[in-house]
């Protein structure tokens, strides 16, 4: 994917435990996300987005004002499927390691856009390869630790009991000893590397994944209790709160929200039922509200909008879209440009 057209940018949610990392390397985590006028909400929600330009600066700037260069890497350790959200939780539902992988792969560029993710298969040996395609004027190591740190404890995470990491490769140069990386990951990594990634043995992705942990059972029952704020009806709050998450993956089905739920798709529908709606009401509503937002801003291509959504077609959209607000996209966006206008004036 390439930066041509548009700005890339990234969940908040890369910025998982940030600041906790930040005081343990005693710098100050609000003073890193001034000086890329990032402003602190995006250290308290996961759903914002922030330009990929301004996080890769933080990475920097932490790893040069701490004088650990290998705070990124370790950033990233320290989490696991729980920095996915709740496609973490339904990765390690899937029957085989192999069906996991490909989930997290179809995920990763609404996660984090410009970064692809590829399972190879050499032999006996997989290896989940990870890169960037954006056009960046600064040093992207900080971004490759990252990145890499991420993929490990992803794999490590989903492997059945007892999975190895044969290896671990970077295109970069070490940022400090050896010995510190081979501590770190469990395994000597090779640098100066033709490719960034993580290998394990192929015969692992034809079994099942490890269950998730209580630690990542615990984070998405913190998230589902979140998303429950009206309580007279925590059903519908924490169904729109998984639409939302799961709407940029094109996983946002019925299917797959019971399954995150630990419900029967039936039994989520009757339950919707019973409140006076019903599972595609909501989704449309979702749909209408992000679509508005990103109207909102000028230079969001209307095709980019409708694929984020989940249509497979411009056309598609724009009708679903001028069914809930009687004005296509196009006219939708002058209107409001007009309206801020004449506001300013």
């Amino acid at each position: 994917m390439n930066s041509h057209n548009r700005i890339l940018k990234a969940r908040s949610s890369v910025l998982t435990g940030f600041t906790e990392h930040c005081r343990r390397h005693q710098v100050n985590p609000m003073h890193l996300l001034a000086s890329e006028n990032l402003a602190p909400a995006v250290l308290r929600s996961s759903d914002l987005q922030i330009p990929y330009e301004n996080f890769v600066r933080v990475l920097h700037r932490a790893a040069a004002e701490s004088g650990y260069p290998l705070f990124s890497l370790t950033l990233s350790l320290r989490h696991g499927i729980e920095a996915l959200g709740p496609l973490g939780l339904m990765a390690s539902q899937c029957s085989t390691l192999g069906d996991s992988l490909a989930i997290v792969q179809k995920y990763m560029d609404c996660y984090a856009q410009g970064v692809d993710l590829k399972l190879e298969l050499h032999g006996k040996e997989a290896r989940l390869v990870y890169d960037v395609h954006m056009e960046l004027d600064i040093e992207l190591t900080q971004l490759m630790e990252i990145g890499i740190g991420r993929i490990y404890n992803v794999v490590k995470a989903l492997g059945a009991p007892g999975m190895p990491i044969t290896a671990v490769s970077f295109r970069h140069v070490p940022l400090t000893n050896l010995e510190t990386y081979t501590e770190l990951l469990g395994v000597e990594p090779r640098f100066n590397a033709d490719i960034n990634s993580v290998s394990f043995p192929a015969p692992y992705l034809k079994l099942p994944p490890a269950p998730a942990s209580e630690r990542v059972r615990g984070y998405f029952e913190s998230f589902l209790k979140q998303a429950g704020h009206n309580h007279s009806r925590p059903l519908k709050q924490q169904v729109i709160r998984l639409i939302h998450e799961l709407i940029p993956t094109g996983e946002a089905s019925a299917d797959s929200v019971a399954r995150l739920l630990g419900m029967h798709t039936r039994s989520l529908q009757r339950q919707l039922k019973l409140i006076d709606t019903d599972f595609r009401t909501l989704l449309e509503e979702v749909r209408y509200e992000l679509a508005q937002d990103a109207l909102r801003q000028p230079d969001t291509p209307l095709t980019d909008l409708a694929l984020q959504l989940g249509y497979s077609e411009l056309s598609a959209f724009s009708r679903a879209f001028k069914r809930w607000s009687g004005r296509s996209p196009l006219r939708w966006r002058e209107e409001h440009a007009q309206a801020v206008t004449a506001e300013a004036g």
